[in-house]
C-alpha cells in the first residue's frame, strides 16, 4: 500500500521490415501516435526484421497485453488463455518452432533493447509486466537471425524487442477508461510535461485495470501500472531514463486434454465454488494464483557523432511474487528444524492426512471402503472420498505457495566507428548480475468447508534456496558499404556462470558454467533497385541454461545435469523486400538447426494430477535437436484514398532429428504451427478508424509422439473508433471513442500450451474505450 500511495503522488497493419506509418492525419487519429508519429522504415538488415505500426495497435483494445500486437506478423504465433492478456501462466508465444511457454524460453524479449530478466513463469518477467499498450510506441521483431547486440539469455529464435513512446514535446494530459465483457474495467492516466528544459521532456503514467475470469463465475485478475520517462537531447548527446513499476494478481486458467477439450470446450476444469470435499476443491480456480510485482528501472547516455556513436545503459530489475495452489491434504513432516513460530524447516514428507476427528487426529478411511469420486483427475484413491469415513470427519487441507524473489543489475555499452564511407567498426558489452530467491511453504487452510482462507504462519518450509547468475557477453561486428552492396561480419561469446545455494545448510554449493563458444555471423545486402533488395543472413544463437535447471535436491547427484549445455541454433535467413510509396512487401525463406535442446517435462501435468510435493515439479530433459525450414511473407498496400490491405503467410516445417525418451526422429515438433494466413482490411479519414482482421492458424500436433492433432481456427477481430480534435467541449483538446471485438465468431480454440497439454483460448471479447486529452 506504501508503494502504491507513492506511485499515486508522483503521478492491421504490420508492415514488415519496411513498416510504414500513416501520414500525419491518420497519425492524429490513434491514441497511440498521438504523442509521437510511428514510422517504422526499413532498416538495412540482413536478417528478417518486422514491425508493429498504428493499424496493429488500433486493432487491440487499451486493456490487451502488448505481446497481442505482434500476433499478425509473419511466423508468430501467440496464445494467451487469460482474456487480455490477463494470465501468465497460460501464456504461449511461438517463432518457427521456438516457443515460449511454462516449459520453455527460447525467444529473446527486450524493452527498449535492455533484457527482461528471461520469461519463465518463476522469477521471469515477460514485456506485459514493463509496458501498458497506451504507452507502447511499436514493437520490432527479429524471427532468428537478431541484431548481434542482442542482450539476452533465450534468443534462439529471434528477438522481441518492446520500444516504450517517447514524451510529447507539448504539455498534456490525459484520462482514459475502458470497460467490457467479464467486468472489465481499465483505468489510464498519463501527464506529459512538455519541455521543462531545454531539450528535455517527460511524462509520468499510472493504470488500474480489472477483469474477471472469461471461464466461469470465480477468479480473475487485477494489474496496477506506473511508468516515467523523461529524455534530454543535448547536442550530439540523448539522455533517457525510464522507470516502471508493476504489480499483479492473476487467476490461473487450467490446461486440458484434447478429449476434454472435444467433450466440453467452454470448460477447463477448474471450478467456481467451494465444496468442502478438498480433493474437489484443489480446483477451485481462486485457489490458483499468480502474484508478482516488478520494479524496472534505466538510464541509457547515446552520443551519435560524426564518425563516431556510443550508448551506455545501467539498468536495475527487481520482481517479487509467489504461485499459489490448494494441496487436498496435510503433510506429515519428518525432521527438519521447528522454529519458534511453530514452522518446520526443511525435513521431509512421511506422510499425509486429509481427514481428522474433532481432536485434530488423523483418521484413516473405513475399512474396505472402495468409493472414490469422479472430479477432477478420476477421483483418486477412496481416502479422498468423505463417504469412506465415519460421520463428524473434518476435512483437511493445505494453501501451497511458491515464493519467487529476482535482484539483477547490469549494463549495456556499444560503440561503433565509421572509416570513411565504406567500414565500420561495432562493438559491444553485456554485464549482469541476478540472485534470485526461492522458496516453499505449506499453510493450513482454517476451514476447508467455507473457503481458502488460510494461517498466514506456515506449517512447513519445504525448501529455501537461492541462485546467483553472472553474464557476460562480448560481441565485434565490422560492416563495408560497397554502395549497392553492404557486407557484414561478426562475432561474439557468452560467459554465464550458475551457483545454488541451499539456505538450510543440508545440501552442498552447486555450480555450472553455461559458457558459449565463439559464436559466428554474417550477412549481405544487395539493392537491385530504389524499391527492391535482396537480404541474406547467418548466425548462430544461444540459450544458456537457466537456473531453474538447478533447482531440485537431486541435482547434484544426477550425473545428467553437470553434463548439459546451452542450447545452439544455426538460422540462415535470404529474401527479398520490396517498398515504394503505396505498395510493401516481403518474402523470406529460412533454415534453421536447433541442437542440444533441454526441455523441462512435469512430473504432476495438471490433466492428470498434481504432484505438489515434487520439488522441481518435473524434469529438464534432453530431447534432442530440432531442424526447421520455411517461408515467411508479408504485403501491404495502400489500394486506396484512406484504405489499406495487409497480409502475412507463414509456411513452418519443425521436426525432432533426434530420437530420445521423449520423441521420435522425423516428428513434428509439438504445438509449432505449420500454416498461418492473415488478412487485415484497414480504414482511416478524417478521425475515423475501422478494420477487420482474420487471422488462420492451421492443425498441428499437440504432444511429442504427435498422436494428438490439434484442429485449427481462424479468429476475426473488429475495431472501430473516431476522434474529434475540435476542442466541441471546452478545455478538452481531444475526444476518442472505440470499440473493440476480439474473437468476433466466439470460435472454440486450444492455444497454446505444453505438449500434451493445452490452454483454451478466450471466447469472444467486446471493449469498449474513452480518452479525453487536456
Amino acid at each position: 500500500m506504501t508503494k502504491k500511495m507513492l506511485l499515486g503522488a508522483c503521478s492491421i497493419l504490420v508492415l514488415s521490415t519496411a513498416a510504414q506509418a500513416q501520414d500525419a492525419s491518420t497519425s492524429a487519429d490513434t491514441d497511440a501516435v498521438d504523442f509521437e508519429e510511428i514510422i517504422v522504415s526499413a532498416q538495412k538488415t540482413t536478417f528478417a526484421n518486422n514491425a508493429t505500426d498504428s493499424t496493429m495497435l488500433d486493432q487491440q483494445p487499451d486493456a490487451a497485453s502488448v505481446l497481442s500486437v505482434i500476433d499478425n506478423l509473419p511466423g508468430i504465433f501467440v496464445a494467451e488463455g487469460g482474456a487480455l492478456g490477463s494470465d501468465d501462466w497460460s501464456t504461449t508465444l511461438s517463432i518457427r518452432g521456438f516457443t515460449v511457454s511454462l516449459s520453455e524460453q527460447q525467444v529473446g524479449m527486450t524493452i527498449d533493447g535492455l533484457p527482461n530478466g528471461n520469461s519463465n513463469y518463476g522469477g521471469g518477467a515477460k514485456a506485459n509486466r514493463y509496458i501498458d499498450s497506451e504507452n507502447l510506441s511499436r514493437a520490432e521483431v527479429s524471427q532468428g537471425t537478431a541484431d548481434i547486440a542482442s542482450p539476452s539469455h533465450e534468443a534462439l529464435g529471434g528477438t522481441i524487442n518492446f520500444v516504450s513512446s517517447a514524451p510529447s514535446e507539448e504539455q498534456r494530459f490525459w484520462a482514459s477508461l475502458s470497460i467490457g465483457e467479464n467486468n472489465t474495467q481499465r483505468y489510464f492516466f498519463r501527464y506529459d510535461t512538455g519541455e521543462i528544459a531545454p531539450g528535455t521532456t517527460a511524462y509520468l503514467s499510472y493504470s488500474n485495470q480489472s477483469t474477471d475470469a472469461w471461464i466461469g463465475n470465480a477468479g480473475g485478475s487485477t494489474r496496477d501500472h506506473f511508468a516515467a520517462k523523461i529524455v534530454s537531447e543535448q547536442d550530439d548527446w540523448t539522455f533517457t531514463g525510464r522507470l516502471s513499476w508493476d504489480d499483479t494478481h492473476e487467476n490461473n486458467f487450467q490446461r486440458i486434454s484434447l478429449a476434454q477439450f472435444e467433450e466440453d470446450p467452454d470448460w477447463d476444469r477448474l471450478t467456481d465454488t467451494v465444496t468442502g470435499v478438498p480433493y474437489i476443491d484443489q480446483v477451485y480456480r481462486p485457489a490458483w494464483g499468480t502474484l508478482r510485482e516488478n520494479w524496472f528501472a534505466y538510464v541509457k547516455a547515446e552520443y551519435k557523432g560524426e564518425n563516431f556513436d556510443f550508448s551506455v545503459s545501467p539498468y536495475y530489475h527487481e520482481n517479487a511474487g509467489r504461485g499459489d495452489w490448494a494441496p487436498p491434504y496435510m503433510i506429515a513432516v519428518g525432521g527438519g528444524e521447528e522454529q519458534a513460530n511453530g514452522t518446520i524447516y526443511g525435513g521431509s514428507a512421511v506422510g499425509s492426512y486429509i481427514y481428522t476427528d474433532s481432536n485434530g487426529t488423523p483418521l484413516a478411511p473405513i475399512d474396505g471402503c472402495t468409493a472414490t469420486l469422479s472430479f477432477p483427475y478420476g477421483g483418486g484413491a477412496p481416502a479422498n472420498n468423505p463417504a469412506c469415513y465415519e460421520a463428524g470427519a473434518r476435512p483437511n487441507s493445505s494453501y501451497r505457495h511458491t515464493h519467487y524473489g529476482k535482484k539483477r543489475y547490469g549494463a549495456t555499452a556499444d560503440a561503433a566507428y565509421r572509416l570513411g564511407d565504406i567500414n565500420t567498426i561495432r562493438a559491444g558489452i553485456w554485464v549482469e548480475k541476478s540472485d534470485r530467491d526461492e522458496w516453499r511453504d505449506w499453510h493450513r487452510i482454517i476451514d476447508p468447508t467455507v473457503g481458502i482462507e488460510y494461517d498466514d504462519i506456515a506449517y512447513w518450509r519445504q525448501y529455501d534456496r537461492s541462485f546467483e547468475t553472472d553474464t557476460l557477453m562480448v560481441y565485434a561486428e565490422d560492416t563495408i558499404d560497397l554502395g549497392d552492396l553492404s557486407l557484414r561480419g561478426g562475432v561474439k561469446k557468452f560467459f554465464v556462470d550458475l551457483t545454488r545455494t541451499d539456505n538450510f545448510g543440508a545440501e552442498p554449493e552447486l555450480g555450472l558454467e553455461s559458457d558459449s563458444d565463439i559464436l559466428f555471423s554474417a550477412g549481405a545486402i544487395y539493392n537491385v533497385t530504389d524499391d527492391l533488395e535482396l537480404f541474406a543472413g547467418f548466425s548462430q544463437n544461444f540459450a544458456a541454461i537457466k537456473d531453474g535447471v538447478i533447482e531440485g535436491r537431486a541435482s547434484e547427484t544426477n550425473p545428467d545435469v553437470p553434463q548439459l549445455e546451452g542450447e545452439t541454433a544455426d538460422n540462415y535467413d535470404f529474401g527479398v523486400r520490396f517498398s515504394n510509396n503505396w505498395l510493401r512487401a516481403t518474402v523470406t525463406g529460412y533454415y534453421t538447426k536447433f541442437n542440444n535442446r533441454i526441455t523441462f517435462v512435469s512430473a504432476g501435468d495438471p490433466v492428470g494430477g498434481i504432484d505438489y510435493l515434487e520439488e522441481g515439479e518435473g524434469t529438464y530433459l534432453n530431447v534432442g535437436g530440432i531442424e526447421s525450414k520455411g517461408v515467411e511473407a508479408s504485403i501491404s498496400a495502400d489500394f486506396a484514398e484512406h484504405w489499406n490491405i495487409y497480409s502475412s503467410l507463414t509456411l513452418n516445417d519443425s521436426e525432432y532429428t533426434e530420437t530420445t525418451a521423449e520423441v521420435i526422429e522425423g516428428n513434428k515438433v509439438a504445438l509449432a504451427p505449420e500454416f498461418q494466413l492473415v488478412g487485415t482490411l484497414s480504414y482511416y479519414n478524417e478521425g475515423v478508424r475501422a478494420g477487420v482482421s482474420a487471422k488462420h492458424v492451421g492443425e498441428r500436433y499437440g504432444d511429442f509422439a504427435n498422436t494428438q492433432e490439434l484442429p485449427s481456427f481462424t479468429l476475426v477481430d473488429a475495431w472501430i473508433g473516431y476522434t474529434v480534435d475540435e476542442n466541441v467541449i471546452p478545455g478538452i483538446q481531444t475526444i476518442d471513442i472505440s470499440l473493440n471485438v476480439s474473437n468476433l465468431t466466439d470460435k472454440n480454440y486450444l492455444g497454446g500450451g505444453t505438449p500434451g497439454s493445452y490452454f483454451i483460448g478466450s471466447d469472444r471479447q467486446v471493449i469498449a474505450n474513452l480518452t479525453l486529452k487536456f
